[in-house]
């Protein structure tokens, strides 16, 4: 299993094209993702999104073994790297680097207290709750490396270059009758020909259909939930296509952490005292038998890779 990076874009060579540039997320203040930041951690670029006035939530690998001095979160909110902000704390999920299902790295997590709030405007986000089913549409938000679906991943990602895109989720695991609600999430990256479809269900389109790649690792997936926008999950893996072994083209799969899972850490890691209070915002079935199974065994047998992005 892999980290993941950045958001990947459709298909070129067919109607409507697809490319990267389409999908680059204007760093404007009426942008609905401007609370979505690059978090810079020794020298690499990740992903972060604001869940509090002081708080930030992303993958717990991609801060782990980090001090906070090596940590700096930046917004693009209302133009290119806007603002820079220190991080004061980290608390990494304590299951981290101990629980896995089939090779998927679960509490996968990490809470980031900044040394200052938000600059006034920038929005953060509620964090859900509740269930939802499968074929839930998720939208990407992240930075890293871009390409498109046909050639895989080809530019480096930027800590001023936010990307977004959509999936949908066709998966949850472990089996949720082994928890109160399952802990990671997967999709797939269905080709918009029908060809390469890993897990099932239809393309969301050519322009709309993407997965995440190097440096989207902490990235949240969004849903939109009784009139705004609220964290589902933050991205942390890729698994590779089983036929061709690519991370970043059609028919491989990405996922991360489902938040309602993880609620009372994460409320608990914020000290957030149980109020009716509203946060600022801007609106706007079992695994493949055998597939992750073959994932996790993919040093011995070459089949396929699952990744943890850096």
């Amino acid at each position: 299993m892999q980290p993941a990076h950045a958001i990947m874009a459709g298909a070129a060579k067919t109607s409507p094209p697809d490319y990267p540039t389409l999908r680059v997320d204007q760093n404007s203040t009426s942008s609905p993702w401007g609370g979505v930041g690059s978090l810079s951690v020794k020298g690499g670029t990740y992903s972060a999104v604001a869940i509090g006035p002081q708080h930030v939530l992303t993958a717990a690998h991609v801060v782990a073994g980090a001090m906070p001095a090596d940590i700096v979160f930046n917004l693009n909110y209302g133009g290119d790297l806007t603002y820079q902000i220190a991080a004061r704390s980290i608390i990494v999920h304590p299951g981290y680097g101990k629980n896995q299902f089939r090779g998927i790295r679960l509490d996968d997590l990490a809470v980031v207290t900044l040394a200052s709030p938000l600059p006034s405007g920038v929005p953060y986000y509620a964090l859900l709750s509740q269930p939802l089913d499968i074929g839930t549409t998720i939208q990407l938000v992240g930075y890293g490396s871009t390409g498109d679906g046909e050639q895989g991943a080809t530019q480096s990602g930027q800590a001023a270059v936010k990307r977004t895109g959509r999936n949908v989720i066709d998966q949850f695991a472990p089996p949720v009758k082994r928890f109160e609600f399952p802990r990671a999430y997967l999709f797939d990256f269905d080709d918009p020909y029908g060809k390469r479809n890993t897990l099932g269900g239809a393309s969301l389109g050519n322009m709309i259909e993407s997965t995440v790649a190097s440096g989207d690792s902490g990235g949240p997936a969004f849903v939109h939930l009784d009139g705004e926008w609220q964290v589902a999950g933050i991205n942390t893996f890729q698994i590779s296509d089983a036929a061709s072994g690519a991370m970043t083209r059609f028919g491989a799969l990405g996922g991360g952490m489902w938040l309602p899972a993880y609620s009372q850490w994460l409320a608990d890691s914020m000290k957030l005292q149980q109020t009716s209070q509203q946060s600022p915002r801007k609106t706007g079935d079992a695994l493949p038998s055998g597939y992750l199974w073959m994932v996790g065994l993919a040093g011995l047998f070459g089949v396929s890779r699952l990744r943890f992005w850096h």
